[in-house]
């Protein structure tokens, strides 16, 4: 599929036969996986071989039951054929896997399936646990999860999480060298301890080893720092619960010189201190619980033939397909180990068929093999030796008509290979955790994992460039066998993905394989996500499809075949007059929703989805039916005064009507969303208003009814006998103040904030229809005729002075109205007598006002005898 297709939606629980085409779908049979670095390190180092031509598939060799080491074939040998080997076998592809895993095993698929639960409730323990104080790490013995460690807060936390997973314990860590692994667990199968060379500190005695390693990415640290990376493999926590550090040359420089063997096969070269540095068995002898031990030189397993699916770069290295994943645009692409693109100069995937190149896969998008860029371990004297990065590529562009699955294909029959092995979700190593590794070359082998950590590959210009040396995040296993060609393919324990495969030894001394993790790898691919293998959601209805209205719609997400349905699923419904919504899926595979309350006939359609992963949708059928209406709410505030009330709100069933009754009338019916807006027929009267609500659908008893008491203002009533700003003559003041408002109200009036008095000795309404009250309250007149009167106060001083008044129905009281009116002062009184000649003389206000009024009338007669002058002149002119 080319990179600007839209994303597109698959039912991924379908199986495709028929066509090439429609085989080659099914070959990239690929899962989504996750592995976590379970605090240990592991190093390893493959080659690769370049230029290969395409060799028939080997197959695998048989191994022995369950944590038994596989006896080798002969160097230079080939492997004899077993039950597993695609080139052995012709049954279908569903019997391959169950073969591995009774064959290496002895469980049945079922069990293998449980097995991958326990594996995952084992490392979501130890994402809570390894931060804790006392915490050295987490194993799987049998149907048991045992927690390694001691302190009190440790101890509280195992007890809380033993509630919700069975058979987990917590076991004290050994104290030394000598303790004994914990009882029925067999020791790794490894390499005896190495023995402490003459000349080295001596080390057997526990008080010479005070300290106590804690973590083995810092135990990693340090040995890089103290010793370098000469010769070491490995750090990890072993099965036992104490540290081991792996040596066996495939980072020494003398391993690449003249063809030599290496250190593996020279153990005092191997134990050999470096200038400068001290030698691995002086740095061991510090610590009380590690352990140094001989391992043999990894080899590669990234370029001979195809593994599960296997696929040719255009640098003709061969390599297997791991998962099937999302970009983060959604488009589809596939993931599979780094190395396979030679640190970025292999450009695109052809997929093999039968061993031979059919068609291109798509073209690499990224890839990287150690530290960011493909770096190599950083020099160990640097501040952060390690560079510890992952083992990850991504083919992208994916051809069109090629469809990337969630599963992991078994590789029973070349001719039929099948995705089988339904991948629901990611887990992270746990030591003693089985797993199964698929690829082209040697199909399915299974086992359990010995150790999780960080491990040194050589890269691709080594041994050339014995400094080109990478680490990644990754997981090893002494039972499973590999071979080169199925780099990249999947580990999976159960139905849950681990990892992909990296690096191995399969005919030498000692047979181990190593993997990627992949919850490792995805942190360097931001919004990348791993396709999960996810079934169509079915209806859980009673018989006949049919729910009560108001109540939950039920179904379920079949988990078979696989063990479980992915964790964080959600299933997104769809129905007219609704915007799509998802509901969870909780861990039974059941999940729920409330259906519109309409009764009748109901469909909707319905589709699995996590992120990108799609089921594919489903159209489902029901029959709602009738049921009893609850009362409906009323939703309008009750608990305040409102202006006026001419629409009511609320919520009920949809589809239903609501009829209103009381001091008020009308109807509307409710909608998809569930409210309600009555449009009252007349606006709601002044005071207490009483409503009542009833919801009705047809074939329905009516619902219970939903009354509210709302409280109606009545409008503010008028003053008729005063005008706003009037001004009044002192000596002529109003008897009363008069005005208008609703019949049979009550109003109040006060001037300048002051009620006045009531109507005395008239306790029934008068013929204004007012009402006393005592003199010290506001007056409460009771408007008959629509008009109020009050007396109007005696006295009030000269000045403005304000009116309030307000109407009060059924004790609700309406917003007051307001005036302003003056008082004049009255014109001053003059004295009673004549104005005389010797009154001018005298002085206060009695003399004053008759002088001015004399001299008043003497300047008007002026005034006219001016006129007369003029009037005159004028006519003799």
């Amino acid at each position: 599929m080319s990179g600007t297709a839209a994303p597109r939606t698959r039912t991924s629980s379908e199986h495709r036969r028929g066509s090439n085409t429609d085989k080659l779908r099914r070959v990239l049979a690929l899962g989504a996986a996750a592995g976590m670095m379970a605090s240990s390190a592991y190093v390893g180092a493959p080659a690769f071989a370049a230029g290969e031509t395409y060799p028939s598939p080997a197959p695998a060799a048989g191994a022995a039951a369950t944590g038994a080491q596989v006896p080798a074939p002969a160097a230079g040998t080939s492997p004899s054929p077993s039950a597993s080997s695609p080139s052995a076998s012709s049954g279908l592809s569903e019997a391959a896997l169950a073969d591995a895993v009774q064959r290496d095993l002895k469980l049945t698929p079922q069990q293998f399936a449980a097995a991958g639960e326990l594996g995952a409730q084992a490392a979501a323990a130890a994402v809570q646990l390894r931060q804790l104080p006392g915490y050295v790490g987490i194993r799987i013995e049998g149907s048991s999860i045992v927690v390694t460690g001691s302190g009190q807060q440790l101890q509280a936390a195992v007890a809380a999480l033993a509630g919700s997973i069975h058979g987990l314990s917590l076991e004290a860590p050994p104290a030394g060298p000598a303790a004994a692994a914990p009882a029925g667990v067999a020791p790794s199968p490894s390499a005896p301890a190495a023995t402490v060379q003459a000349g080295a500190p001596a080390a057997s005695a526990e008080g010479q080893r005070s300290q106590l390693a804690i973590s083995a990415e810092e135990l990693f640290q340090e040995y890089v720092r103290d010793v370098g990376t000469a010769g070491l493999q490995a750090v990890v926590v072993s099965s036992s619960g104490k540290f081991v550090i792996r040596t066996g040359g495939i980072a020494s420089a003398q391993s690449t010189q003249g063809g030599g063997t290496g250190t593996a096969s020279n153990p005092a070269a191997a134990d050999a201190a470096a200038p400068g540095k001290i030698s691995p068995s002086q740095f061991v002898s510090r610590y009380a619980n590690v352990e140094l031990d001989r391992g043999a030189l990894l080899k590669p397993e990234a370029a001979e033939v195809p593994g599960g699916v296997g696929y040719q770069t255009d640098r003709q290295t061969i390599c297997s397909t791991g998962y099937s994943a999302f970009d983060p645009s959604g488009l589809p692409a596939v993931l599979t180990a780094g190395h396979c693109a030679e640190d970025g100069t292999a450009k695109t995937a052809d997929l093999l068929f039968q061993g031979l190149p059919n068609g291109r896969l798509g073209s690499f998008q990224f890839s990287q093999f150690g530290g960011p860029g493909n770096s190599t371990v950083l020099n160990p004297n640097s501040p952060q030796p390690g560079n510890v990065g992952v083992d990850i590529a991504v083919i992208g562009s994916i051809r069109q008509g090629l469809d990337p699955l969630p599963a992991a294909s078994t590789y029973g029959d070349p001719s039929e290979p099948g995705p089988d092995v339904k991948i629901i979700g990611t887990s992270a190593p746990v030591i003693g955790m089985p797993v199964c590794r698929s690829g082209w070359r040697t199909g399915w082998s299974c086992g359990h994992i010995s150790a999780v950590g960080v491990f040194l590959v050589g890269g691709h210009n080594y041994p050339t460039d014995p400094t080109d040396i990478r680490a990644f995040n990754g997981f090893l296993s002494y039972d499973v066998q590999s071979n080169g060609g199925d780099s990249g393919g999947p580990w999976i324990s159960g139905n849950y993905a681990v990892g992909t495969h990296s690096a191995g030894d399969w005919g030498g001394t000692q047979n181990f394989a190593v993997a990627a993790t992949l919850d490792d790898s995805l942190k360097v691919l931001p919004g990348y996500q791993l396709e999960l293998f996810l079934n169509k959601p079915a209806l859980a209805a009673p018989t006949g499809g049919t729910f009560k209205a108001g109540t939950s719609i039920t179904g379920r997400v079949p988990a078979a075949p696989a063990s479980a349905v992915a964790e964080g699923s959600r299933v997104r419904i769809t129905y007219a007059g609704r915007q799509p919504f998802d509901v969870p899926v909780q861990p039974d595979g059941t999940w729920s929703f409330t259906a519109p309350d309409a009764p009748g006939p109901f469909s909707f359609t319905a589709e699995t989805v996590n992120g990108f992963s799609r089921s594919g949708a489903v159209s489902l059928d029901t029959v709602i039916s009738p049921s009893s209406l609850p009362a409906p709410t009323i939703t309008t505030a009750a608990n305040q005064p409102l202006q006026g009330l001419k629409t009511v709100d609320g919520t009920g069933t949809p589809g239903a009507t609501i009829t209103l009754s009381g001091d008020v009338a009308g109807t509307a019916l409710v909608g998809a969303d569930g409210r309600w807006t009555v449009a009252l027929r007349a606006p709601a009267p002044a005071g207490k208003v009483n409503v009542t609500a009833v919801q009705s659908y047809a074939g329905l008893a009516d619902s219970p009814p939903a009354s509210v008491v709302f409280s109606v203002m009545p409008p503010p009533p008028a003053v008729t006998s005063l005008a706003d700003g009037q001004h009044l003559k002192q000596e002529a003041l109003p008897a009363s103040l008069q005005g208008t408002g609703l019949n049979g109200a009550d109003v109040a009036v006060s001037i300048d904030g002051k009620p006045l008095p009531g109507t005395a000795g008239s306790a029934a309404p008068g013929p204004t229809g007012s009402r006393s009250v005592g003199s010290s309250l506001a007056p409460l007149v009771l408007v008959a005729g629509g008009t109020w009167t009050v007396p109007f106060p005696s006295g009030l001083a000269p000045g403005a002075h304000t009116v309030s008044v307000t109407q009060a129905v059924d004790g609700v009281t309406s917003t007051p109205a307001q005036l302003t009116f003056t008082i004049d002062a009255p014109p001053p009184v003059l004295p009673a007598g004549n104005i005389t000649a010797g009154s001018l003389a005298a002085t206060g206000a009695s003399g004053v006002l008759p002088a001015a009024l004399a001299a008043a009338a003497a300047l008007a007669v002026g005034v006219v005898l001016m006129v007369l002058v003029r009037r005159r002149r004028g006519r003799a002119d």
